[in-house]
């Protein structure tokens, strides 16, 4: 994330999918840590309560929708 912020924002015009990039992995690594740090059977349960569901979907579908147009379809 602050590679994102510090390397890429001031350059976002010119490169967005570097920012979309390393914002997204990010996003995915903070996710991962707090698996790690409550265990990831126990962070899956909690993402996937049914409460949380919906916010869990449109976070990782958005992220990894992210990823795909920066990488895949370049856009």
């Amino acid at each position: 994330m602050t590679l994102a912020f510090t390397v890429f924002l001031p350059v976002i015009i010119l490169a967005p999918q570097k920012f979309a990039i390393c914002f997204s992995i990010g996003c995915f690594m903070i996710l991962g840590s707090f698996a790690a740090l409550k265990g990831l059977k126990e962070h899956v349960r909690h993402m996937i309560s049914k409460d949380r569901l919906p916010f869990t979907g449109a976070y990782v579908g958005s992220t990894l929708l992210t990823l795909w147009a920066a990488m895949i379809a370049h856009s």
